[in-house]
């Protein structure tokens, strides 16, 4: 998906909210911020919407009460409205790079650690006849001391919450 510079006509944007080319015209014309070019920010336009969407709809008669609170037609519109451009949001968000999908992360992580535990086990077999060699030990007792202590300790590495790891910086 290209990554998009930030801007769009008001038709493209219209596009993206669900609304028509002539309602972002009403909302411009009621503050919805556009450039001096014609083109609309995308996030300033769809946190603009979000916050301002029809706001003399919003509470007729008055701040909400309970009875007055209930699920009206016009009420029903607006969030069904603002649920589409928080949905936008999102798609804005992905397409700059700034969301990632949960699954392919999930994996992507799977896959590194299976790597790490590979190449931790690969260095005991590549270490451990070295090791005996210099203390003149015997080398099946030094790789088998050796691979113990290193699936001990990959154990205890994975038995640890994300979170102790610090932030990795």
């Amino acid at each position: 998906m290209p990554k998009l510079d930030g801007t769009e006509t008001k038709t493209a944007f219209a596009a993206r909210v669900g609304l028509t080319k002539g309602r972002i015209s009403q909302l411009v014309a009621e503050g919805l911020p556009v450039r001096s070019d014609g083109r609309i920010d995308v996030a300033e336009g769809l946190a603009w919407i979000e916050t301002n969407l029809d706001p003399a709809r919003r509470y007729k008669g008055g701040a909400p009460t309970a009875t007055t609170r209930t699920a009206t037609l016009a009420e029903a519109k607006r969030l069904h409205e603002i649920v589409k451009v928080q949905r936008a949001r999102l798609a804005f968000e992905r397409e700059q790079g700034k969301l990632i999908d949960a699954d392919e992360a999930r994996r992507t992580v799977f896959a590194r650690a299976r790597a790490e535990r590979d190449a931790h086990l690969a260095w005991v077999q590549r270490t451990a006849p070295l090791l005996a060699a210099e203390l003149e030990a015997d080398p099946r007792a030094t790789f088998a001391a050796l691979d113990r202590m290193m699936r001990e300790h990959l154990e205890h590495l994975a038995d640890l919450p994300l979170g102790s790891f610090g932030d990795g910086a």
